[in-house]
């Protein structure tokens, strides 16, 4: 399928996805920034590039990005037993642990030990007490109904967890000592210009993201319930952003991992993100890694109610494209709209 500006359009009708809107950056420069449809369905409100799309997991990268500048700064080390940092509560010692310690690079690469039970990691409804996330590890609530508590010896096995994020979320904000919104904030958006690119906290935030946020829809092309959901586990899949930004989000990576000067990182810890991890070698931190015939790159996705979200970097070629959608579009990204727009505009720009 060739997809164009003509019959975009009518392809987003067939798939129910009222908006769509992407980015490719190239040489390091951003080279395409286009937005189709609405923002809404049933509105004449036009998706542009400052529209703001939930970025599901892709907040694992952004989040993985922080910890690394906290790294930098000599706040945290990735090899340190988590339980060194942590201060309002303890990952449970237990005979995994005593094999070998949950560090944040295990944890960042989904190797920490956490096997997340299954229709664990919700969205947040309103009828429910907001929870803590001592709430979350204590296993008081629905997001992760049992106490948590590592359940393989880390880096033996690979695990998707939602539960080693939030506990990567828990060690920032008992670090540093403010709210991990904050932190995210000040070490990866402000040094970057990202306007349009935060973690949505449920209070403090609703203003701001509403102003200019697409609402969510599902695979019918229907409004979700409250427009757009909430997820109280804002390191794994709190961020909302654009398609322009997150481009520029990984641009920083790319120009890190050849040694541009100016990079928000250091170039052996983008290299290191860029590396494969334990015992899943396409796992970085916050990523995953594959191979095409332009070269290795990197991946990033994401998925939730309403929402659906694809990036992908080749770090040699500094070039890279971002896709958003305000629709649930019941498949994969692979197979979904997401990915034949960045195949599309893999062929035509790098």
């Amino acid at each position: 399928m060739s997809l164009n500006l003509q019959n975009i359009h009518s392809t987003m009708d067939q798939e129910h996805i009222p908006g769509l809107a992407l980015a490719v950056f190239k040489e390091g420069k951003i080279a395409v920034n286009k937005g189709y449809g609405v923002v809404e369905a049933g509105t004449s409100n036009m998706v542009t590039s400052n529209t703001l799309f939930h970025a599901c997991s892709i907040s694992k990268m952004t989040t993985a990005m922080g910890i690394l500048r906290l790294v930098k700064d000599g706040m945290l080390d990735l090899e340190e037993d988590v339980n060194n940092y942590l201060t309002s509560w303890h990952i449970p010692e237990n005979h995994f642990t005593k094999q070998k310690k949950v560090t944040l690079r295990n944890l960042l690469a989904h190797q920490g030990g956490f096997i997340d039970p299954e229709s664990s990691f919700d969205i947040y409804q309103e009828q429910d007490p907001l929870p803590t996330m001592l709430d979350i590890f204590k296993g008081k609530t629905r997001y992760h109904p049992q106490p948590l508590q590592v359940s393989y010896c880390p880096e033996s096995d690979f695990s998707y967890s939602d539960a080693g994020y939030c506990v990567i979320e828990q060690v920032v904000e008992d670090v540093t000592g403010e709210s991990f919104t904050a932190v995210m904030e000040k070490q990866v958006m402000s040094p970057l210009g990202l306007k349009d690119t935060f973690y949505w906290n449920y209070y403090d935030q609703t203003k701001k993201l509403h102003v200019n946020a697409a609402a969510g829809h599902s695979k019918y092309g229907q409004t979700v319930g409250g427009k757009r959901a909430y997820y109280p586990y804002l390191a794994g899949s709190g961020l909302w952003s654009t398609p322009t930004d997150l481009a520029k989000l990984a641009r920083a990576v790319t120009d890190a991992w050849i040694g541009e000067k100016n990079s928000i990182l250091e170039q052996n810890l983008a290299r290191l993100m860029l590396t494969g991890f334990g015992s899943e070698k396409a796992a970085g931190l916050g990523v995953f890694l594959l191979n095409d015939e332009r070269g290795p790159y990197f991946v990033s996705k994401g998925w939730g109610v309403g929402f659906q979200c694809m990036l992908i970097a080749y770090p040699r070629m500094q070039s890279g494209i971002a896709v958003m959608i305000n629709a649930d579009p019941g498949k994969p990204q692979n197979e979904s709209l997401v990915g034949q727009v960045i195949n599309e505009m893999k062929s035509l720009h790098i």
